[in-house]
């Protein structure tokens, strides 16, 4: 099976003007993406995320190289209607409901009426915004829109989804929720392109990394390849206190070292999605 993406010596200027110099947001980048995987994209503000993103979307002409999204160039008509494109930023159309919004977005993807209402009340029951499909977007908070625009970029049931911050704004529970739908999409063969700043959920969800800067690729690879040390940990239960003396001993004659000792305890961001798991609790930002 062919790869979801390819890109190969992909290059993005952006021509100056008034004196102004001309601007190389890419530099030659080299990329494949299987299909199905979830591929993290970081770097500052001005690294060349978005425009990587909008590239693969068919909104950006490359200056040079060559892009392939599903074996077809990224502004083929055919391309766009099988890759969903969530932009950084507000939502248009802000006066519609939450329910209108996703009926307006299912006419622009040429879906039936009949499979975008369905799609749309699957969508709003999953990110729990059912109980305000009938406000209005601008009522909604940051975290609702959010929410909302992932709704809507997933409503085509899309072969590649690309997201640009698409936790950004979002409370623990709304972003467990965010990665948790991810997760599902990506093992129902959704090739997944994400920009973002929050590292701790790119680690937890992606399977690749491509780090940017000033346009250029800095690094890439797998996490465990990037964030590998090559060291061992051993964790162990039971052990009392008085114990650890002997336990530290033993390891240094064995040619280790105990490193630390202190008890162990789970991750706050576990624990505070742990706390939203009721019957009646959900993200409301």
């Amino acid at each position: 099976m062919s790869a979801a993406i390819s890109i190969r010596q992909l290059a993005v200027t952006f021509p100056g003007g008034f004196q102004k110099p001309a601007v190389t947001a890419l530099h030659p980048l080299d990329l494949t993406v299987e299909r199905g995987a979830i591929v993290g994209i970081l770097g500052p503000n001005g690294s060349g995320k978005t425009t990587l993103l909008r590239v693969l979307a068919g909104l950006q002409r490359e200056t040079t190289g060559l892009v392939r999204v599903l074996d077809l160039p990224a502004d083929a008509t055919l391309v766009r209607q099988r890759v969903a494109y969530q932009p950084e930023g507000p939502l248009p159309l802000a006066v519609l409901t939450g329910r209108e919004f996703l009926q307006w977005y299912g006419c622009e993807l040429r879906l039936a009426d009949a499979v975008a209402d369905q799609r749309a009340a699957e969508l709003l029951a999953r990110f729990q915004l059912a109980n305000v499909a009938q406000r209005r977007v601008r009522t909604y908070s940051t975290g609702m829109q959010k929410r909302l625009a992932l709704a809507a970029a997933l409503l085509g049931e899309p072969e590649v989804l690309l997201l640009d911050e698409p936790t950004s704004g979002l409370d623990p529970l709304g972003s467990g929720m965010v990665i948790d739908v991810l997760r599902e999409r990506a093992q129902r063969g959704t090739t997944i392109v994400m920009a973002s700043h929050h590292l701790q959920e790119v680690e937890q969800i992606c399977s690749t990394v491509l780090a940017l800067h000033a346009g250029r690729c800095v690094a890439r690879g797998t996490i465990d390849d990037l964030l590998g040390t090559g060291d061992r940990t051993l964790t162990v239960r039971g052990l009392p206190d008085s114990a650890l003396n002997g336990v530290a001993e033993d390891l240094q004659r064995r040619g280790g070292e105990l490193i630390d000792s202190g008890r162990v305890r789970q991750h706050l961001f576990a624990w505070f999605r742990r706390l939203g798991s009721g019957p009646n609790s959900g993200p409301q930002s």
